[in-house]
């Protein structure tokens, strides 16, 4: 079942790159948050989609919105990766048992990656409110979708 526009948003709890247990809801009533899912550190469209989000970062804080960022790499490998991407200052979060994955609705069943590069928009009260899959996993067209969703839920 994938996570829809209009519905609760799956609440999952995953291990951040800082060693801390990061859940969904903890961010219920206090702030938006962005999930992007990206199939696999220490590859090149990767590397843009999480660079593309830490720059801009400062757009996603003024519009009350916490950012995540998820892959089935483990904490380690990601840790590394976000040093390798450069200024990255949100969490990158392990979803090595695939939970989330799942969860949400990205999973792929076969082939080489095991989740689709996607992004959701969840607002205060855990209800997404915008999610978009890339069409063709090789590609990201960058976080003009997911800034236009929280300006939207902003009012701004």
């Amino acid at each position: 079942m994938a996570a829809d526009v209009g519905q609760a948003a799956p609440d999952v709890s995953l291990e951040a790159t800082d060693g801390s247990t990061v859940t969904l809801s903890q961010f219920k009533g206090k702030k938006n948050v962005v999930v992007f899912f990206f199939p696999k550190a220490f590859t090149g469209t990767c590397e843009k989609q999480v660079s593309g989000h830490a720059a801009d970062l400062e757009k996603f804080k003024a519009l009350n919105a916490e950012v995540l960022g998820i892959s089935t790499d483990q904490s380690p490998s990601q840790q590394a990766f976000a040093k390798h991407c450069g200024s990255v200052n949100f969490l990158l979060l392990s979803d090595h048992r695939h939970r989330a994955v799942n969860a949400f609705g990205v999973a792929r069943a076969e082939g080489g990656l095991s989740n689709e590069r996607a992004g959701f928009v969840v607002d205060k009260q855990g209800v997404v409110r915008y999610r978009f899959v890339e069409p063709k996993p090789g590609e990201w067209g960058g976080t003009a979708g997911e800034l236009e969703a929280l300006r939207a839920i902003e009012g701004k």
